[in-house]
């Protein structure tokens, strides 16, 4: 391993042992135990889990931004390669629809509520409630950053296992044919059975934490049929394309023997 590389991961490191370190010690051990895969030296795990707010609040704390910059890049390639081998027949199109819709936000965020990040991540004071229109992009990226951590900590092997684990269910479920691209697919229903085109109108508000806050809402005709949130415009209309999507089947249900 080349010396410039071995100083860079030797500097991912927890700091120096003092009161608050030794909590957070415990706090890391507690959650390692509730992974599915383990870490070899819980020092990677606390750097992932360290908000900046709680870093920028403790010197001496490393922030998990930039193991969150090299767990994206992992989880997209773990995604794409299981992917890859589960689905040998399809194209590559869907197989790239397959991936965005396991690695947007809102995927990534539900998994890290499933491995109980939300009660282990390190967030400062200002940050530490987790209002709900921060709460899927901090979560999503400290699951990032723990994929990245793992990585450097164990190697591609047991992230590969990790990820595997954790994205069983949503990959099996693409076998049944679960939806991808929420807009494609209202889209497609509204121009089936009504032919019109869904038309979004959508608003940007700033968040208590001076934060862009989406709102999206989707008419069919002149009837609203969803309203959506998100941190930018286009996660805020593939909310509400959601709703819509739901309740325009629950309206227009496709007629008996005729779903594709």
């Amino acid at each position: 391993m080349p010396q410039t590389r071995k100083r860079t991961i030797g500097n991912i490191v927890a700091p120096k042992q003092d009161v608050t370190s030794a909590l957070v010690m415990q706090r890391a051990e507690e959650f390692d135990r509730l992974l599915p895969v383990h870490f070899k030296n819980l020092r990677f795990l606390v750097v992932a889990l360290t908000h900046s707010s709680f870093a920028s609040e403790h010197p001496g704390y490393t922030s998990n931004e930039k193991l969150e910059f090299v767990g994206d890049g992992v989880v997209n390639f773990v995604v794409a390669k299981l992917l890859f081998l589960e689905f040998p027949d399809a194209r590559e199109g869907d197989l790239s629809k397959m991936r965005a819709a396991l690695v947007k936000e809102q995927g990534i965020y539900e998994r890290a509520l499933e491995l109980g990040l939300d009660r282990y991540l390190l967030l400062g004071k200002g940050e530490d409630k987790l209002r709900e229109e921060r709460k899927p992009a901090i979560l999503a990226d400290g699951f990032e950053a723990l994929a990245g951590a793992l990585y450097f900590d164990s190697g591609m092997h047991a992230v590969e296992r990790f990820i595997g684990i954790v994205f069983r269910r949503s990959i099996a479920e693409l076998y049944n044919g679960a939806i991808l691209d929420y807009k494609t697919a209202l889209q497609e229903e509204t121009q089936r059975s009504v032919r019109l085109l869904p038309t979004y109108m959508t608003d940007v508000s700033r968040g208590e934490d001076g934060s862009d806050v989406f709102t999206s809402l989707v008419h069919i005709g002149a009837i609203l049929y969803g309203e959506g949130r998100g941190s930018s415009k286009k996660r805020a209309e593939e909310d509400a394309a959601k709703t819509a999507l739901e309740t325009f089947l629950a309206e227009h249900p496709h007629p008996r023997g005729s779903e594709p």
